[in-house]
Order: C-alpha cells, then sequence, then structure tokens
C-alpha cells in the first residue's frame, strides 16, 4: 500500500503536536508542584495559594493556623531551607499525582507541640488539569508516604 506524501506529514505532524502538548502540559504540572513545594515545605502557605486548587486553601489556612512561635523559632534556626526534587509523575486525562522528595523540612507535629525536622521523606501531590493550568489539588494536609 503506497502512502501519499501528504498524508504522511499531516500524521507526523499530528504525532510531533501530540508529543508537545503532552511534554508542555507535563512541563507545567512539574512548575506548579514545584513552586507549591518550594512554598507549602518552607512553611510559606500564603505562597502556595496560587498553585492550588480554590478548594485546597482551606488547608493552606489550617496549616497556618497551626504554626507556633516555637516552629518559627526553629525554622529560623535552620542554616538552609527545605529542598525538594520531582520524582515520578503519573498522568491520566486532566488528573496527576507526582511524587516529590522533601528533605530537611519541619513536620508538623500534634496540636500544642512543636514540630521536629525531619531529613528525608516522600509525599504525593496531586494535581488537576483545569482551565489550561495545572493546580495541586489538596483533599486534606500533605502527609510523607515514606520518611527516615
Amino acid at each position: 500500500m503506497k502512502l501519499n506524501r501528504g498524508v504522511v506529514v499531516i500524521l507526523c505532524c499530528l504525532l510531533g503536536y501530540v508529543s508537545c502538548s503532552r511534554n508542555d502540559r507535563e512541563s507545567q504540572l512539574r512548575q506548579v508542584v514545584d513552586g507549591f513545594s518550594t512554598a507549602y515545605f518552607n512553611w510559606q502557605f500564603r505562597r502556595a495559594v496560587p498553585y492550588c486548587t480554590d478548594e485546597s486553601v482551606v488547608w493552606l489556612r489550617y496549616a497556618a493556623s497551626q504554626v507556633h512561635q516555637e516552629d518559627v523559632d526553629i525554622l529560623r534556626a535552620q542554616e538552609f531551607g527545605a529542598s525538594h526534587d520531582i520524582g515520578d509523575i503519573w498522568l491520566e486525562g486532566d488528573s496527576a499525582m507526582v511524587t516529590v522528595e522533601v528533605r530537611n523540612y519541619l513536620r508538623m507535629d500534634t496540636i500544642g507541640r512543636e514540630g521536629r525536622m525531619i531529613s528525608d521523606a516522600a509525599f504525593r501531590l496531586p494535581a488537576v488539569f483545569r482551565n489550561g493550568k495545572w493546580k495541586v489539588c489538596l483533599c486534606g494536609m500533605p502527609r510523607a508516604c515514606h520518611s527516615k
């Protein structure tokens, strides 16, 4: 079967577009999760708001309401802030799950007790694609799936 050159060119262009579109979406997702993680794990909850869905903001407000002076003192005593790396990304349509490896962060403890420093932990952050943008979608406070 002989294919027309025009058909082949169109198919190649479509494949390239789909591939670039997925890469662009994944790149935007990485940027959003990176911005959220930088702010959230350094307890800059207000800066995390633009990276979240509207319904997630309640969890950032809750986290901010649990900050005590002892926590602030611990954070200020650290030579370096929290850092992170983005790991695996699972994309399915307009939903995603992103693994983030976080180092040197202050984990909130139970109510009324100061937090404690954690050297390394992994989190899975859900995200949704809405109105042409990725946003982290919190259904609760992010919890480590494992820590050291």
